[in-house]
Order: C-alpha cells, then structure tokens, then sequence
C-alpha cells in the first residue's frame, strides 16, 4: 500500500487519507479510498483483479464521456501490480442513501435514464463480454446475441442445480426465461454500465440525479443489461420507478425487448443467488430466490 501510495502522491501531490469508501458487498473486487488533496477530493480504487480494472479503465478511457460531467474524471493509472486508478470526486450523494419523496424518486429514475441513452448510442461493437484496455476482446468473440446469453445463462443454472441452491419451480421459472432468449436475435453490442442502479447514481443538495460512478463492470453487453441489474429490485417493489428509467430512456421497449428484459430479470435473480451464496451474502441470495418468486409469472405468459 506504501507503494501505491507513494505513486498516488506522484499524481496528485501530498494528500491526506480521508475515509475508506469500499462498498461492503465489493471489498472481493476493488477497495476505494478518499483523499483530500491541494487540487480538491479524489478516489483511489485499488483492483484485486485485473478483469475488473481492464474494464474500469477501458470505460473511463472511451465510455465515461457520454455522460459528460456525470461521471468522475480519469486522473491517473497504475498498470502494474497492485493495479489501481485515480479518478475525480463527483460531487453529491449516492441516491440509496438519499431520503426522496416518490416523486423525487421518479424524478431521479428519469433522469437516469435520460442519461443512458448516449452511452448505448456510442456505437456497436463487434463482441460481446469485456475487453481489455486497449480494446481487445477479453474472451473468445461471441457476436451472435442469443447464443451470447444463453451461454451464461445455462451456465449459471448448471452451477446452481449441482449446487442445490434453487428448487423444481425456480428451475421451471428459469426454462421458461430461457425459452425467450431468441427474442435476442439480432441485438448488437452496445457499451454498458452493467450495474446502472441508484447504489452508483448520486444525488445533489436539490435532490436532482447528478451522475454515475463505479464502471468496473462495463463492457459490451445487450442494452437490457442496464434495465436488469438492481440491488434493490425497484422492478419488483416500486415498479414505477423501473418505469420512469425506461420513459427518461425516450424509446419504449418493442415486444421483443420486453421479452428480453424478462430474461436479463431471471439471470440477475439467479446471479444473485449463486453470488450470495459464493461470497455468504445469504440476504442478497434471498433477494435473488425472492425476484425468481416474482417472476413465475413467466411459465403463465
């Protein structure tokens, strides 16, 4: 940490540690931590592996700027072990923190949503899956979509039948999702957030969404990626929230995307089990088992 410490200081000039910013579910992946320099707040993120930091720096060297001054600066990079970045302070509050009357809440999701429409209207990419810094596919290229999702899908559900973490009706739920995925055909790649939730927006003194941060698991993706995974399952219990991301968005979903958008719900249910269980976050698993409950609805339609 010296180290790294002293290669900050490089950067950014003397500065005082002020506190440790980690997320308490991301501590696996990253540690974050503020620092009061003379040229204003900063954040260093420390990456325990090096998937994460390739996508992190990727999105902030070619993504980030889509949002404008919604998201944080890049200042500075470490390539060598331990791999790291430093990246400006955005000024507000992150939104699950917030106390928002629904109507701010709405107000929030909107603007969110207004706000991730130029980040998928970069462009498409040729793969989908993480790259790395410089581009390069991190995994053998997939292009076609159906296959890409059905992919991790179906390996999500083998790990979590020899794992005996669902029961026979989460397993219908979860066939039933999986019998949509040609609803997939023909989605190009799209650069996503990939965790595009009110844990990383931030909301200013007014209670006006004022950014997003945390792009570590940005990458090539379907666009429904970023309507799909939320921690605190709005689509579940505040549905007019969900609404309000997608009409701040400006396009309604076709038939086909709604039915895609069922599919990424199933697979973030089921990865919030198979997570909760990998790492004994066992309330974020009874989220997950909670979500699949919600969406038998599936095996009716």
């Amino acid at each position: 940490m010296d180290t790294v410490l002293e290669w900050c200081a490089s950067i950014v000039g003397p500065f005082t540690i002020a506190t440790d910013h980690s997320k308490e579910h991301g501590g696996h992946e990253s540690t974050t931590t503020r620092l009061l320099s003379e040229a204003g707040p900063c954040y260093l993120k420390i990456h325990h592996t090096r998937a994460h930091w390739e996508n992190e720096v990727h999105a902030y060297e070619h993504w980030a700027g889509a949002f404008g001054d919604r998201a944080p600066r890049l200042l500075a990079v470490r390539d060598v072990e331990p791999l790291g970045l430093v990246i400006s302070e955005l000024p507000g509050r992150i939104v699950e923190n917030a106390h928002l009357s629904c109507a701010q809440g709405r107000a929030i999701w909107r603007a969110a949503g207004a706000a991730l429409a130029p980040l998928h209207a970069l462009g498409t990419g040729e793969c989908f899956g993480p790259v790395l810094r410089d581009g390069t596919p991190a995994q053998p290229c997939i292009r076609d979509a159906p296959e890409y999702v059905s992919g991790q899908v179906e390996r999500d559900i083998d790990r979590a039948v020899r794992g005996s973490y669902i029961d026979g009706d989460e397993l219908a739920t979860l066939h039933a999702a999986c019998e949509r995925i040609p609803a997939f055909e023909g989605e190009r790649p799209v650069p996503c957030h990939r965790d595009y939730c009110a844990a990383n927006w931030l909301v200013d003194e007014h209670g006006t969404w004022a950014g997003i941060i945390d792009f570590e698991f940005a990458y090539w993706d379907v666009r429904v990626a970023d309507f799909s995974r939320d921690p605190d399952w709005a689509w579940v219990v505040r549905p007019d929230l969900a609404d309000a991301l997608l009409e701040g968005y400006g396009r309604p979903f076709a038939s086909a995307e709604a039915q895609q958008l069922l599919v990424a719900r199933a697979a973030y249910a089921l990865g919030a089990i198979l997570w909760g269980r990998d790492h004994a976050f066992y309330g974020f698993a009874r989220e997950g088992h909670a979500a699949l409950a919600h969406l038998s609805a599936l095996r009716g339609r």
